[in-house]
């Protein structure tokens, strides 16, 4: 899948993007689906299934949380999102899946992403076939550093 270009502004340009990864992948598109993947597409916090339902629930009140984790399952298993497992008790969901390492501020437990120098996929021989890595770093964020300084 090629990246989408996360500079784009025009609500229609977005629109159009998102409805053809729908197309390409051969899911129908729903109001639901758009609405979940325009939020993954838009907000780069690697938010929760209870976050994003949460969020969308105040634009569609009659949105369910089944639809929610359904949709999110969908776009993991045709490999439109990740699904990141950080060991906390919820799964997060990330729309880039470009290499980059992930960095969890162990204070404000948000997740940011860092961008990686190496592959270590390519430095792995003899047989493995890896289909996903994840870097991930835990300590305090900068702004929770400054904070603390202050």
């Amino acid at each position: 899948m090629q990246k989408l270009d996360t500079k784009i502004s025009d609500k229609k340009e977005i629109y159009e993007k998102l409805q053809k990864i729908l197309a390409d992948n051969k899911i129908r598109m729903s109001h639901q689906r758009m609405m979940v993947l325009k939020y993954l597409y838009t907000h780069k916090n690697h938010p929760t299934a209870d976050k994003i339902f949460r969020d969308l629930k105040k634009e569609d009140p009659v949105l369910s949380q089944a639809t929610v984790y359904n949709t999110l399952n969908l776009f993991v298993e045709k490999n439109i999102i990740r699904e990141l497992d950080f060991n906390e008790k919820s799964k997060r969901y990330d729309f880039d899946k470009c290499g980059h390492a992930h960095f969890i501020c162990e204070k404000c437990h948000n997740v940011y992403d860092l961008e990686t120098t190496s592959d270590v996929r390519s430095e792995i021989t003899d047989g493995y076939e890896v289909h996903q890595m994840q870097v991930i770093y835990r300590g305090i964020c900068p702004n929770c550093l400054k904070k603390e300084k202050n």
